[in-house]
């Protein structure tokens, strides 16, 4: 994920295209998915109502649902993550009950998804939208801009700024009242500047500072040692971003209920300042030029492919997603090398196999390659290389 470093404010502060910290009615929230369940209080859902959610997901997306009582159903996407609604208007009626509140559509690894017909069958059936922007926070979907579409959009902000935390909850449909946010203690205040500070030097980011701030901070965990007692193991180990966790340990995180006074409490000011202060364009052209990379260096391959090679305009892709024959065992090889690859295999226990649903298939086949602002051509290359050595079937030799 984006570490901050002194690269990270080079070039011009604005970008000629839409984020979603330019909506009107946006409010910064902890996470993404704090986001959605605030989304879902602003749609007064609650025990007994329904939540519509793709076969495809991360846990983060069930979870709000389930902490606040509801129940989700789960519905197929096609094979560019749009829904089914041909599936979908078989199976919800025009005339829906009450208990069915929202449909929640992603646009997947930072590509738009075409909105006009979703939002038009949500309201023929007084459905809410919920569009989620969680990979996608710069750019339009069809006429109009990214966050546009839903009743209510969520985005998050760890995705694409270097911050430790940080979501976006914007409200479009007129009479949604806002949720009022428990503001950040003092302490939380300082624990956020100093982990993005801690986060950069640990990655040799600030050149001139890395060693005076880890030394810093290795001083305050043997301090705190001697104070409180404790193993010294980790202490001087920087915070944890989302993506750099174990993945058992993430995974059950994100299959665990949320915690409520976090989701409801304001973004700290140093992760709001920083995503309203870094310059856009690095990020925008940066990560289209890293997808693009991809896209020539997996493009017509035995054992591979990329899944979208197509990268709309306007858009600042989240990750690359790839499409592999046979993924394991070499996924998780490429986790334990260090790899920044991830994969949406554990789903939600009951989610249904569906006639004409790439969602369960891309669960298993899609590996999701970071294509992220930070990333070298060294870390490109290094990615690239452990791909074909583990997936890539090697051509047969000429007789």
């Amino acid at each position: 994920m984006p570490v901050i470093g002194w690269r990270t404010f080079a070039g011009a502060a604005q970008v000629d295209q839409h984020s979603l910290l330019d909506h009107p009615r946006h409010l910064p929230t902890t996470s993404g998915r704090a986001a959605i369940l605030l989304a879902l209080e602003c749609l007064h859902v609650g025990p007994g109502d329904l939540v519509l959610l793709p076969t495809y997901h991360c846990p983060t997306m069930v979870s709000p649902v389930k902490t606040l009582g509801a129940d989700a159903a789960f519905y197929p996407i096609d094979e560019h993550g749009a829904p089914r609604l041909d599936w979908l208007s078989a199976h919800v009626p025009a005339h829906v009950p009450a208990s069915i509140k929202a449909l929640l559509v992603p646009h997947y690894f930072g590509l738009p998804q075409p909105m006009e017909a979703v939002r038009a069958w949500c309201d023929a059936r007084g459905i809410a939208l919920i569009e989620d922007c969680a990979h996608a926070m710069f750019g339009r979907a069809g006429a109009r801009p990214i966050g546009s579409w839903g009743d209510v959009a969520i985005a998050s902000l760890t995705k694409f700024f270097p911050t430790p935390e940080g979501g976006i909850l914007a409200l479009n449909r007129t009479g949604l009242t806002m949720p009022a946010l428990t503001p950040a203690s003092r302490i939380d205040q300082v624990k956020a500047g100093s982990d993005i500070l801690h986060m950069g030097a640990a990655h040799d980011r600030l050149t001139g500072l890395n060693r005076l701030i880890r030394g810093a901070f290795a001083l305050k965990s043997a301090l705190r040692r001697l104070v409180k007692g404790g193993p010294a193991a980790g202490s001087q180990a920087p915070p944890s971003r989302h993506g750099e966790l174990d993945e058992a340990e993430e995974i059950d995180a994100n299959m665990a209920l949320i915690d409520l006074p976090l989701s409801h409490r304001a973004l700290t000011h140093a992760s709001g300042w920083i995503s309203r202060r870094v310059p856009r364009r690095r990020i925008v052209e940066a990560r289209r030029h890293h997808y693009a990379f991809f896209t020539e260096a997996f493009s017509h391959r035995d054992g591979v492919h990329p899944l979208l090679p197509a990268l709309p305009a306007d858009c600042a892709p989240y990750v690359f997603p790839l499409w592999v024959r046979t993924p394991d065992p070499g996924y998780a090889e490429m986790r334990k090398l260090g790899v920044p690859v991830s994969r949406w295999d554990r789903l939600w226990p009951g989610v249904p196999a569906l006639p004409g649903d790439a969602g369960k298939s891309w669960s298993h086949h899609v590996l999701q390659l970071a294509c992220h602002q930070d990333l070298t051509e060294a870390d490109l290359r290094r990615i690239v290389e452990q791909v074909e050595r583990l997936f890539i079937t090697p051509a047969a030799p000429a007789r």
